[in-house]
């Protein structure tokens, strides 16, 4: 698509469209990326045999989540006993995390799973208007508005973005996996 766009011999009317669709497909490579690296640091986590109780503070919050939901439903009676058991029953077993999702990957949504996964959130600080950009426009893109992209230079400046904030990650999430308490 990029020699594509970069041709002399299309018309304008053929790069307008061309950008578009190079604007949609780098959204989706964004978010996919993202959520798949997320999705893998967790199965990791998972898999690694480390107790939540050894897990940093945030990740340790999101793997507790649905049993700290629970304990603040539970009746008075049956909530002592919880309290009792919550190490044995909670913090000294392998955590388990919900599914990473989010429709609209803004970057105030990546920084959340960033920070639950205690991760630097400098890369997604440093692109946040372009990455809040490239999804609203992915947004009227995909709703069919006329939302054009100024140019080849223009667009690339949104790619190079994403391409640093997901290099980022993923070195992020190799050293994290790396480290204790993972290994």
């Amino acid at each position: 698509m990029r020699l594509l766009l970069l041709s002399t011999e299309i018309t304008a009317t053929q790069k307008k469209v061309l950008l578009r669709a190079a604007w949609a497909m780098l959204y989706a490579h964004y978010e996919g990326f993202c959520k798949n690296t997320l999705t893998a640091f967790y199965d990791f986590v998972c898999n690694s045999g480390v107790h939540c109780v050894k897990l940093p503070e945030t990740t340790k919050l999101l793997a507790l989540e649905a049993s700290l939901k629970k304990l603040r439903s539970l009746p008075s009676s049956n909530l002592l006993d919880e309290i009792v058991n919550f190490e044995n029953n909670n913090l000294s077993v392998t955590p388990e995390f919900q599914e990473v999702k989010s429709s609209n990957l803004y970057p105030n949504i990546l920084i959340d799973f960033l920070t639950d996964a205690d991760l630097s959130i400098d890369k997604v600080e440093e692109h946040r208007t372009k990455l809040k950009t490239l999804v609203s426009r992915r947004n009227s893109i995909a709703h069919g508005e006329n939302n054009f992209i100024e140019g080849v230079p223009y667009y690339l400046t949104f790619e190079s973005a994403v391409y640093d904030v997901i290099y980022d990650l993923a070195l992020q999430v190799d050293s994290r996996l790396t480290s204790p308490p993972y290994i």
